[in-house]
């Protein structure tokens, strides 16, 4: 009897594809100039190496600033854009999901939010062009959390580059949960 297979009960259960056949992402972020590029961890004698920047990597980026920050368990930080300065955040402890939304009223992904995931078993790096607002949250309630910034602009104390919203603000629909 040959197999009918409009009758396949699992049909439609099958999971669509999502990465390629070298473990990268399927399709890219979906918001116009956002960058999610992975980064090899090498295996070596004392544990591993991990590159966190190179020149090449970045060429249409220059670095003018680098910060690390850590964030307490289960934290969660403010929305903020910036009008003049990119982000490249690089998660290098815990469990981190960052949330971006482009309010960028000439960008074709005008009013588009995502999610992603971050940890050290796959590192990767977030390019954040200048109009998108970014929020982080540490997914882990009993472990801290830590992540670079590399800018393309010198802060100004006296003038910071940065807009505010509160988690959870009705302007952003990004959640972080």
């Amino acid at each position: 009897m040959e197999h009918n297979k409009s009758h396949d009960p699992f049909e439609k259960a099958q999971a669509k594809q999502s990465i390629t056949k070298t473990w990268d992402p399927l399709k890219p972020p979906p918001i116009d100039g956002v960058k999610l590029t992975d980064v090899k961890n090498v295996i070596i004698k004392s544990g591993m190496l991990t590159e966190l920047f190179r020149e090449e990597w970045f060429e249409d980026f220059p670095v003018r600033h680098v910060i690390m920050a850590s964030m307490l368990p289960g934290a969660v930080t403010n929305w903020h854009c910036h009008k003049t300065q990119g982000d490249i955040i690089f998660p290098v402890a815990g469990q981190i999901r960052i949330g971006l939304y482009d309010s960028r009223v000439d960008s074709p992904t005008c009013n588009v939010g995502c999610t992603f995931n971050f940890n050290l078993h796959r590192p990767r790096y977030l390019v954040v062009p200048t109009g998108v607002w970014h929020a982080l949250r540490n997914t882990n309630p009993a472990d801290p959390a830590s992540y670079v910034v590399i800018n393309d602009v010198v802060y100004d104390y006296e003038a910071p580059d940065d807009w505010t919203l509160a988690p959870g603000a009705p302007e952003i629909p990004v959640s972080l949960d």
